[in-house]
């Protein structure tokens, strides 16, 4: 088993700054890392991991239908604040929405580790091809 560590990611702007999701704890199956840069705590950018493995034998189901699942979060809240009161002061920020970005990888049991590993490795670079930018970042489609 991995040590829990900081998570650091750049980030897309023109001079990329990279920022650094500390590891907050675990929430039932769910690890969650926290980038605390900013003025409010409810805008963190966060990072949410989970492993969920098949029970041993699950009730004779056959090993090619048991999977192990990796499941991988990435959650940018954007906060907005609202206009001055009638009493003169500013309303604290609420989030006005989050964009998010959720990875599922599915394998079986019998997968061999050179399996996950290509799966990964897949994974990694399909975000980086050029369908998928055009994809995510114009929402344009593939023709």
């Amino acid at each position: 088993m991995s040590a829990v560590a900081n998570i650091v990611l750049n980030d897309a702007q023109a001079t990329p700054v990279a920022h650094t999701f500390i590891p907050l704890g675990q929430n039932g199956n769910v690890w969650w890392f926290e980038d605390q840069t900013g003025t409010a705590s409810i805008a963190y950018n966060r990072i949410s991991l989970e492993l969920v493995r098949p029970l041993p034998a699950a009730n004779g189901v056959n090993s090619d239908k048991r999977v192990n699942r990796v499941k991988i979060g990435i959650h940018t809240p954007k906060v907005e604040a609202l206009g001055v009161s009638d009493s003169g002061y500013t309303p604290s920020p609420t989030i006005a929405y989050v964009p998010r970005c959720n990875i599922e990888f599915i394998m079986s049991e019998r997968a061999l580790l050179q399996d996950r590993k290509d799966l990964r490795k897949f994974a990694n670079f399909v975000l980086e091809e050029t369908q998928v930018i055009s994809m995510v970042e114009s929402l344009q489609n593939v023709f």
